[in-house]
């Protein structure tokens, strides 16, 4: 089952269009990646967009539509606050099983077992990847390597395009890290469980590194330029990608909320200027030979706005991000989903006795491909 897209979109940006733009301006023309629109999805609602005992046939649908678009289906990080809650359990018998508290939609623990890997393997399209993240915000260094391990034993090495460990360490709070944590304590920390775990699993599977929440502009030195800075790309091989995190509107909070509307995010004079302070950090990862990936991002954080986040004018808004993302240079946006949340491409199960739906983002998301 193929769902519609605007044929006149459809037809700007097929393969043999000449109309592709390419980045410009700062950066050398280069072609855009056909995955350049990617995927996020929260860790803990893996299983219900993949399947269980069978893969989901709405997601496994979407993804081989994208794959007999582009000629690949677009790269999906496992990751999210609850990667920093997730744990490999080799004698568990459920694949993953999340414990919620009321009122948060992100479970507080996870744990899964070898059957995960089995689903990543075979309830996807034939070139499916994934950047798998690892749990480093409950600083327990076997965890990750455990998770590593076990990816290493199970998974596919053409599934796996890199490790991601950690999920935004700059906005890490007490509970997580001991004071002092900053730019220095982080690398210092990563880098050497890296190299803990390489020589440990002997994987030679690449690593995303950053995958930070702050803002460009209010970032300070924990930031892309500075780990260049503090030798990351000496240390961390392969180093595949640098990645940022950005949702430009948040619900999180009364006052931001107030400010979360669709002409505002549709606007495209505030998409760009919006965009440009990242690149300095695209220029940081570019020069030392990586890719940079926008890792998570959406319309509204803290999961979305109904009414914003699920319209077409959000797909339109998100077709104007990817395009003007691939301008600057970006070599990947990665849209964040879960199942309950808003600002998601698809539904892949019922929740709140709301069936299964595909959101209208996910027309953007086809025609970028």
């Amino acid at each position: 089952m193929h769902f519609p897209a605007f044929p006149l979109i459809l037809l700007l940006f097929t393969k043999s269009s000449s109309c592709i733009p390419t980045a410009t301006q700062e950066f050398s023309a280069v072609p855009i990646s056909k995955q350049i629109a990617s995927l996020s999805i929260e860790f803990c609602y893996i299983v219900d967009y993949l399947g269980d005992n069978g893969s989901n046939k709405l997601s496994k649908q979407l993804l081989q539509n994208i794959q007999d678009i582009s000629g690949v289906p677009p790269l999906i990080r496992i990751g999210g606050h609850t990667q920093d809650a997730a744990k490999y359990c080799s004698d568990c018998s459920e694949t993953l099983v999340n414990v919620f508290v009321p009122g948060n939609l992100e479970a507080v623990n996870v744990t899964y077992n070898k059957n995960l890997f089995s689903i990543l393997n075979n309830h996807v399209p034939s070139e499916q990847q994934f950047i798998f993240g690892l749990n480093l915000g409950q600083d327990i260094e076997i965890f990750p390597q455990e998770e590593v391990e076990a990816a290493e034993q199970y998974l596919r090495d053409s599934r796996v395009q890199s490790y991601e460990l950690g999920n935004e360490p700059d906005f890490y709070g007490p509970s997580q890290r001991a004071a002092p944590w900053n730019v220095q304590t982080y690398t210092s920390q990563v880098v050497s469980w890296i190299k803990e775990i390489q020589a440990s699993t002997k994987t030679k599977r690449g690593w995303q590194f950053g995958a930070l929440a702050q803002e460009a502009q209010w970032q300070g030195n924990f930031s892309i330029p500075e780990f260049n800075v503090l030798d990351v790309p000496e240390n961390i091989k392969p180093l595949v990608a640098y990645s940022d995190h950005t949702y430009p509107y948040s619900i999180c909070s009364s006052a931001t909320a107030a400010l979360v509307s669709l002409p505002g995010l549709m606007n495209h004079t505030t998409t760009v200027n919006y965009f440009t302070q990242w690149i300095p950090s695209i220029q940081a990862a570019h020069s030392v030979g990586t890719l940079f990936y926008m890792g998570e991002t959406g319309s509204v954080s803290c999961h979305g706005k109904n009414g914003v986040s699920n319209t077409m004018g959000a797909a339109l808004w998100e077709l104007d991000y990817v395009l003007n993302g691939a301008t600057i240079g970006m070599d990947g946006v990665f849209f964040h989903m879960g199942t309950p949340f808003y600002y998601s491409m698809w539904q892949p199960v019922e929740f709140n006795s709301t069936a299964a739906t595909v959101y209208p983002t996910c027309v953007s998301f086809l025609s970028s491909s």
